[in-house]
């Protein structure tokens, strides 16, 4: 079989599905896409976050059905199977990646869960604050942290307002800042 050479500058809009492509990946330029199933009842299951440097495609997934969403704008780069190989550690990444938010969503405490995928994303898209703190460049709705964490938008938000509550983040708009000096010491009870 002959794979085309890869393309790059694809782009693709804020809430448009990526196609599925067989022998190919899809290599994140510059955006964020969400990977996502959902059960037999229809909730959604968010597989992952996926930014500048990940790979994702159906290829990477045994689950159906499977959808790739972007969350922003998104700009693409094909990689036809004869070059996964040069890829070995993204796909290392990108395991690692789906492996901590499978324990995130079945942590049976949501608080805690919550918690822990607030720090990631702290990790992964904050930028640093003026004042103090970080704040997530990435905008996601209430629905879309439960749908990470397992969850419901309500307990969600009601988990972020105390948080807010406490003093452990502040909201920038639709973004939220984080106050605590480390991740560390996030800890509260309901």
């Amino acid at each position: 079989m002959i794979y085309l050479e890869k393309t790059t500058g694809i782009t693709y809009k804020r809430r448009d599905m990526l196609p599925r492509k067989t022998n190919y990946l899809w290599k994140i330029d510059s955006g964020v896409v969400r990977s996502l199933t959902w059960n037999e009842d229809g909730q959604v299951i968010c597989s992952g976050l996926w930014a500048e440097g990940d790979l994702i495609g159906s290829e990477l997934s045994n689950l159906h059905p499977y959808e790739m969403e972007c969350l922003t704008d998104v700009q693409l780069t094909e990689i036809p199977r004869s070059q996964w190989g040069d890829h070995v550690d993204t796909i290392i990444r990108r395991n690692q990646t789906s492996e901590f938010l499978l324990k995130i969503s079945h942590s049976r405490a949501k608080d805690e869960a919550l918690r822990l995928l607030l720090a990631w994303l702290t990790d992964r898209f904050g930028e640093d604050d003026q004042r103090h703190g970080k704040l997530i460049s990435l905008q996601l709705t209430h629905q879309e942290i439960a749908e990470l964490i397992g969850s419901t938008r309500v307990t969600v938000t009601r988990i972020i307002n105390d948080l807010e509550k406490i003093g452990f983040l502040s909201r920038k708009g639709r973004k939220l800042r984080f106050l605590a000096e480390s991740t560390e010491q996030w800890h509260y009870e309901i």
